[in-house]
């Protein structure tokens, strides 16, 4: 058997739901033979060099490792790195591997602030709405006891509803109100 084949077997084995022996046609044990060599493959990225006006990085725990992976504005992954935490160090090796984009999309993680800095200064920095609605939840639960928190929760949870420069304008009139009449119990 060819190892292209092997390959392809391993791989509907490792994302699929049939077991070793039902891939391999026989035992899982001569599957695990003839495909052992399969886990020593590293997938790499090609650079491409092209550069995209948004990119979005993020952080995913897989067990006990971090993947970082950069991601353009259309959803297709343009890097990835392996790291045993979110660091500067970490981030900067994934920064490498990208060119500068005009936009970045991030939730703000630990290191991401002077890896950005030191790889793609020129940059502009965009909180992610997504993680920002999650800190908000987490601080404030989906039931807020008090008015105030009630009030700041909704807001958050509006930013997604901006798609013009009024829309903006409106959201950053509400914030300011908000905080006119609550800001003094934060």
């Amino acid at each position: 058997m060819s190892e292209r084949e092997q390959l392809r077997r391993f791989l509907r084995w490792l994302t699929g739901k049939a077991t070793q022996a039902e891939i391999g046609g026989g035992t899982g044990r001569s599957f695990r033979h003839a495909t052992a060599w399969c886990w020593s493959l590293q997938p790499v990225m090609p650079i491409t060099g092209e550069i995209h006006d948004v990119v979005l990085v993020d952080g995913v725990w897989i067990g006990s490792w971090c993947l970082l992976i950069a991601q353009s504005g259309t959803g297709r992954v343009l890097a990835w790195q392996w790291c045993a935490r979110e660091s500067t160090a970490a981030w900067t090796a994934l920064f490498e591997q990208v060119p500068p984009p005009v936009v970045v999309v991030t939730d703000g993680g630990s290191g991401i602030r002077s890896a950005l800095a030191a790889t793609w200064p020129d940059t502009a920095v965009q909180r992610c709405i997504f993680h920002l609605q999650l800190n908000v939840t987490r601080e404030l639960t989906r039931n807020p006891r008090t008015r105030a928190g009630r009030d700041l929760r909704q807001i958050a949870l509006a930013l997604t509803a901006i798609y013009t420069i009024d829309d903006a304008i409106a959201w950053r009139l509400s914030l300011q109100a908000w905080w006119q009449t609550h800001g003094h119990l934060t």
